[in-house]
C-alpha cells in the first residue's frame, strides 16, 4: 500500500520505510482519513483468513493485526526486501514473495482479499482482479488512486510536473466511473467510495452477499 512514494530509510536495511512527514498537515490528514476508511472496511467483515496481495513493507497488515488480532494473515509481494521488512514488521503473518498475477494458493482460500494501492503499478490489473476472485470467497476491498484528482493533487503541490502530475510507476489510471465498471465485469456488488485523492471499492459476489 503505497499512496506516495516514502523518503526515509530504515537504518538497519536501507528500505524505504513509510514516512509521511514530509506531507503537510493536510496531506497526512488526507492520508490518515484515506488509511481508516480502508481498515474500516476490513474490520467490519472480520474475516477468519485474509490476504494482502501487493503488502509492501506491511504496514496495512500491522494494523490489520491490531485490530482484528485472531485472524489468520497473509501477505504477498513481489520484492524480496520488502517482504524481509515486513516479516519484522508484522511477524504473526505468512509473508510471501509472489507474483499478483500468479497467486500460489488454491480455490477459495481467504474469507477476505485486500489489494490497496496495487492495481496501478502491475502490467495487467484484470488479471490480479481474476486471480484475487479466484482465491477468495467472493468478497474484497481494493484502492486506486482517483484520477484525475491525483493528477491535480499532485500538480498543486508542484510534484511530478514533467509527467503532468502522474506518480513514477502507475502505469494505469482510473476515474471514480471506470473503475467501477472494471470491477462490475467480474462481480455483481461493487460499492465505491471516495477518500480524496483515492477510490475504496468493496466487490462481493452472490455467494459472499449470503454469508453476511
Amino acid at each position: 500500500m503505497d499512496p506516495e512514494a516514502t523518503e526515509s530509510n530504515a537504518e538497519s536495511s536501507g528500505v524505504r520505510v513509510e514516512d509521511y512527514s514530509h506531507l503537510s498537515s493536510r496531506g497526512q490528514a488526507l492520508v490518515g482519513t484515506f488509511r481508516e476508511k480502508v481498515l474500516d472496511r476490513i474490520e467490519s467483515r472480520q474475516p477468519a483468513r485474509l490476504l494482502e496481495v501487493g503488502c509492501g513493507q506491511g504496514w496495512l497488515l500491522a494494523s490489520i493485526a491490531e485490530v482484528l488480532p485472531d485472524t489468520q494473515l497473509v501477505g504477498i509481494d513481489v520484492r524480496e526486501e520488502t517482504i524481509e521488512f515486513a516479516r519484522s514488521l508484522v511477524p504473526s503473518a505468512q509473508l510471501i514473495v509472489a507474483n499478483g498475477e500468479r497467486l500460489p494458493f488454491a480455490d477459495g482460500e481467504f474469507d477476505l482479499v485486500v489489494c490497496s494501492e496495487v492495481l496501478e503499478h502491475v502490467d495487467e490489473p484484470r488479471q490480479v482482479l481474476a486471480e484475487i476472485d479466484r482465491v477468495g470467497r467472493g468478497r474484497a476491498v481494493l484502492s486506486v488512486p482517483h484520477e484525475p484528482l491525483f493528477w491535480g493533487a499532485n500538480l498543486l503541490r508542484g510534484k511530478y510536473l514533467s509527467s503532468f502530475g502522474n506518480c513514477p510507476g502507475h502505469i494505469h489510471h482510473w476515474s471514480r466511473r471506470g473503475f467501477r465498471l472494471m470491477l462490475a465485469k467480474r462481480y455483481p456488488t461493487v460499492e465505491v467510495e471516495t477518500s480524496f485523492p483515492w477510490l475504496i471499492a468493496e466487490v462481493w459476489s452472490e455467494q459472499a452477499a449470503t454469508q453476511v
